[in-house]
C-alpha cells in the first residue's frame, strides 16, 4: 500500500510578539492509501498546526511534507479539509451548503445534484435537502458538513475533532456512521481527537503526540479486523489498547 502523505522531519514555530513559538518539531507521520490514521495529544501540541500543514495552509516550515508523491511547496495538495466547526452557511440549504465545493469549482451541473441523491441518502439527509441549517441537529448538521468535504477534490480527507462537540449518545452514533461511510468509499482519512477509545475504534494505526512543541511520541497498529463493531469495546485486546495510549501519554505527562 503506498503512501498518499508522507511526513519527515516537520517543524514549525511562529512568531508572536517578536518571540517564538515552537509549535512543531521533527514530526514523522506517514499514512498509507485508504488506510484511516488518527493522532492523538494533548489540547495545544500542534495537532491543528499539523492537519494545516499537511493542507499546505502553513508556508513557513523546516522537512518534508509529501501528499500523493508531491511536495506541498512546489504542488499544492488536492485534499479536503474539514475543521471543528461544521461553517454551514446559515442564508443556504442543506443542498445548497453540500453542492459548495462543485458550485465554487465550476463543476455544478443540474445532473449533479440529481446524482448526489444515492451519497444524500447514505449520509442520512435524505428529506431535509431544502431545510437550513439551524433546523438541524447537531449530528445531521456534521454529516452535512462531512458530505460537502466528501466532494471535494482528492481522495485524503483530514478531519479535525468533527464529533467533539457533540453530546456522548450522537457521537457514538456518527462513530459508527463514520465507519460505514469511510468502509463504503475507502478514501485516506486523517483524524484529529482527544477521545482514546473513538481512536482506537476507528483507526487502522495511531499517532501519539507530545506536548508542545508537539512530536510524534509512538504509533500504535490496531490489529482489529473490519468491518468494526462495538463489541470490541468490551474485548481484552481493546482494553489492552487504550491502556498502552493512556501510558503513553502518562509517561509523558499529559495526562
Amino acid at each position: 500500500m503506498g503512501l498518499v502523505v508522507d511526513i519527515k522531519g516537520l517543524s514549525k514555530t511562529y512568531k508572536i510578539g517578536g518571540e517564538k513559538l515552537p509549535v512543531l518539531k521533527e514530526v514523522y507521520l506517514s499514512a498509507g492509501k485508504g488506510s484511516f490514521i488518527s493522532v492523538i495529544g494533548p489540547s495545544g501540541c500542534g495537532k491543528s498546526t499539523l492537519f494545516r500543514t499537511i493542507a499546505g495552509l502553513e508556508k513557513e516550515f523546516s522537512g518534508t511534507v509529501m501528499v500523493n508523491e508531491q511536495d506541498i511547496r512546489s504542488n499544492p495538495p488536492r485534499l479536503a479539509y474539514m475543521f471543528q466547526k461544521d461553517l454551514l452557511l446559515p442564508w443556504r440549504t442543506v443542498i445548497k451548503n453540500i453542492v459548495l465545493p462543485l458550485e465554487l469549482s465550476g463543476k455544478l451541473k443540474e445532473a449533479d445534484i440529481k446524482n448526489l441523491e444515492v451519497l444524500i441518502n447514505e449520509f442520512g439527509l435524505a428529506g431535509f435537502e431544502n431545510a437550513y441549517p439551524h433546523e438541524l441537529s447537531g449530528g445531521m448538521r456534521q454529516r452535512a458538513a462531512l458530505l460537502r468535504t466528501w466532494l471535494m477534490d482528492g481522495d485524503i480527507i483530514l478531519l479535525d475533532e468533527p464529533f467533539g462537540a457533540l453530546d456522548a449518545l450522537t457521537r457514538i452514533n456518527m462513530q459508527d456512521w463514520l465507519i460505514k461511510v469511510w468502509e463504503n468509499h475507502r478514501k485516506t482519512v486523517l483524524f484529529i481527537t482527544h477521545d482514546i477509545e473513538e481512536a482506537v475504534y476507528l483507526s487502522d494505526r495511531i499517532f501519539v503526540m507530545s506536548k508542545r512543541p508537539g512530536t510524534i511520541i509512538d504509533n500504535v497498529a490496531i490489529e482489529f479486523e473490519r468491518p468494526r463493531n462495538r463489541n470490541m469495546l468490551y474485548t481484552e485486546v481493546f482494553l489492552e489498547y487504550k491502556k498502552r495510549l493512556v501510558t503513553l501519554l502518562k509517561d509523558d505527562k499529559l495526562l
